[in-house]
């Protein structure tokens, strides 16, 4: 897979905090980065996560220069669905309000993003359980090589009281407390910019997930050696990265769908002041999903 390189990112993200087996988002001072008071009443809070990352991303970037706008989601706008179908029990299917059905659909942030910065390029969204984020950023990638200036991608999911409960029933939590948040990304083809995504490779179901990861390196001509760091959100293959620095990133983020996203900021925001550096992320979701992101890092 051809490299693509991150010229910006921005992130809404817990502070590892955990109020019951939760870590919620730090969230903005939302009227500072969504100006328009009428649009940002009718988000709901996911929307806003996602949006106000977004736009923070894009940042100065001209409209005409943006030719993909790529989001993913695990759960998508689970208040507003929510909201939504508890007034249909309310109102008897009566008199409903047309305003959380129409937020609640998966391409909200990426639509509403479009519709604010007249971005009229590419737009789609990714629903792949816990590898939404991975397919949208191989679908970035894709873009890059085949021409593309500049691609926003990023990833948002909230915590809400009736999917925690939910999850918490089913035994889905893992023991691990469930978070949220938002990352985006600007990137590009420019080989002047300092980290580069070099590759992504999602498995799912039963899998050696070790020996995924070897054939995953060999084939980007890497060995371990090579890692500088260990961005693993896998308690099982822990084992395999002795004698190297491995971060558990879901101890900094919780568990949810798209918490690779937070792993891929956390990534940069490690290696941006290296000279040169080499991070591989390492993820499972539900023991199903599985996926690798190798960065690196030259300046």
């Amino acid at each position: 897979m051809i490299p693509v390189f991150i010229s910006k990112c921005s992130s809404i993200a817990p502070d590892s905090t955990i109020v019951d087996d939760r870590m919620p988002a730090v969230e903005p001072d939302y009227r500072n980065i969504i100006t328009d008071a009428t649009l940002r009443r009718r988000m709901s809070r996911f929307v806003k996560m996602g949006v106000a990352c977004g736009l923070d991303c894009i940042g100065e970037t001209p409209a005409n220069e943006i030719d993909a706008i790529i989001t993913a989601t695990g759960l998508g706008c689970l208040g507003d669905t929510e909201k939504f179908l508890d007034s249909i029990i309310v109102n008897n299917e009566r008199l409903l309000n047309p305003t959380p059905f129409i937020q609640s659909t998966f391409n909200t942030v990426g639509g509403q993003l479009a519709l604010i910065k007249a971005i009229h390029s590419y737009n789609v969204t990714y629903v792949h359980r816990g590898l939404s984020f991975e397919s949208a950023l191989i679908d970035a990638m894709l873009q890059v090589a085949d021409g593309a200036r500049n691609v926003l991608v990023g990833a948002v999911d909230e915590i809400t009281t009736s999917s925690f409960d939910v999850q918490k029933r089913l035994g889905l939590l893992q023991n691990r407390p469930l978070g949220e948040g938002a990352q985006f990304f600007m990137l590009n083809g420019n080989k002047k910019e300092a980290i580069a995504i070099c590759d992504v490779a999602t498995f799912s179901n039963s899998i050696d997930f070790s020996v995924e990861i070897d054939k995953f390196l060999h084939r980007n001509n890497f060995k371990i050696s090579d890692l500088d760091y260990i961005l693993n959100g896998n308690e099982t293959i822990t084992h395999k990265f002795e004698n190297l620095p491995v971060v558990d990133f879901k101890k900094q983020c919780g568990d949810y769908q798209t918490t690779t996203a937070f792993a891929l900021y956390s990534a940069v925001q490690l290696v941006q002041n290296k000279n040169q550096c080499n991070v591989l992320i390492a993820n499972t979701y539900q023991n199903i999903n599985h996926s690798l992101i190798l960065l690196r890092s030259v300046k």
